[in-house]
């Protein structure tokens, strides 16, 4: 089974392709230098791609951003199939 995969842009605007079509999606950010993770919802269009603009807050350390639309993987994180990890740096986004 084929990862989606995501991109970062500037503005903290996230694409992405490979989801389930209509689905829910989680993408997780997580602040580094506060060792914290937020989780948010958004939902795929028809194609199963992913557009979501980001409320992020400030931040002195790099964001590591991933995607999953709850699809089981035995060997991924909490056992669910995630995309690729973006990195944003502050001063980056």
């Amino acid at each position: 089974m084929a990862a989606p995969t995501i991109t970062a842009t500037p503005g903290y605007v996230i694409t992405g392709a490979g989801f389930l079509a209509d689905h829910d999606v989680t993408i997780c950010v997580t602040y580094t230098a506060e060792k914290i993770s937020d989780y948010l919802k958004y939902t795929t269009d028809p194609g199963g791609n992913l557009y979501a603009e980001l409320p992020i807050s400030t931040t002195t350390g790099a964001l590591h951003i991933s995607a999953t639309d709850h699809r089981t993987d035995p060997d991924g994180a909490c056992g669910l199939l995630w995309s690729n990890t973006q990195t944003l740096r502050p001063g980056k986004a």
